[in-house]
């Protein structure tokens, strides 16, 4: 296309330059005395002489535009058409083979019946202790014997935690804890607590911190009956026996009763634990 703009051009200024000599009356002369005529007659006229004159003017302007037209488009460098920004994507990365289906076990056979249940023998209950070791008076004795019997009832779900504040007094939260911590450890082997019995061999004063204060040590001993499954399933009664060979009790006088203060078990000898036969 730029070519034929280029040749358009020369031919329109060659045109215009030509119908400019021609309309001329000297280069009319020129010519008649060469090839013996004018190229056309032109009246003597200055009308037409301007015409003429400019129309040789507007084609040659017509053929300078078109040779020029391709270097003042050239000149100007076309903008970049404005294009996405380019956004960079991660590689995806290949999809993990699913692992392969595991095998479906195949059907156990019918179990068997449970076999009978095996009770192991029970563990003694202590003597029966001599009146000559409780030497606590029959009041103290009293509210020992029933701050125990609110904690069996609450160990085995029988009794609320009202019922245990009553008998234990202000020393009711570490009742409560010392319980609370042997029906985790039953339920840490799956063993059930059927039945709890418990035996005080001795009760002695220690001493009097005030008037209306005493403080009484006994040994006691605990039996804990639960019910726990052996291999190969079969269920069996267990004991759990523990000795506190010093446990503290301080009480407060309050009327013609005893209120328990504080109470301290110490430390407890496992004589026979939770375990299969």
């Amino acid at each position: 296309m730029r070519g034929l703009e280029q040749l358009t051009g020369i031919l329109l200024i060659g045109l215009g330059l030509l119908v400019f000599l021609l309309t001329r009356p000297e280069w009319a002369g020129v010519f008649q005395a060469r090839w013996g005529k004018a190229p056309f007659a032109l009246p003597h006229r200055r009308e037409w002489q301007a015409m003429l004159t400019g129309l040789s003017f507007l084609i040659t302007g017509v053929g300078y535009g078109l040779l020029l037209y391709p270097y003042f488009v050239g000149s100007s460098a076309p903008r970049p058409s404005p294009t996405m920004p380019v956004v960079a994507q991660a590689p995806l990365s290949s999809p993990a083979p699913f692992p392969s289906p595991s095998p479906i076990p195949p059907r156990s056979p019918e179990s068997s019946p449970p076999a009978p249940t095996l009770a192991a023998p029970p563990s003694p209950i202590p003597v029966s202790p001599t009146p000559s070791s409780l030497a606590c008076e029959p009041e103290v004795l009293q509210v020992i014997e029933r701050a125990n019997a609110a904690q069996e009832a609450y160990i085995q779900g029988q009794g609320t935690l009202e019922q245990l504040t009553a008998a234990w007094g202000d020393a009711a939260p570490e009742a409560r804890r010392q319980g609370d911590r042997l029906r985790q450890a039953a339920q840490a082997i799956r063993a059930t607590i059927q039945e709890i019995r418990w035996e005080i061999h001795s009760c002695a004063p220690v001493s009097q911190p005030g008037p209306d204060l005493l403080e009484v040590r006994t040994e006691e001993t605990w039996i804990y009956r639960a019910r726990m499954t052996c291999p190969p399933g079969q269920n069996t009664t267990v004991d759990r026996v523990v000795t506190y060979p010093g446990e503290i009790y301080r009480l407060a006088a309050q009327g013609s009763t005893w209120r328990i203060l504080r109470w301290s078990p110490g430390e407890g000898t496992i004589r026979q634990d939770w375990r299969c036969p």
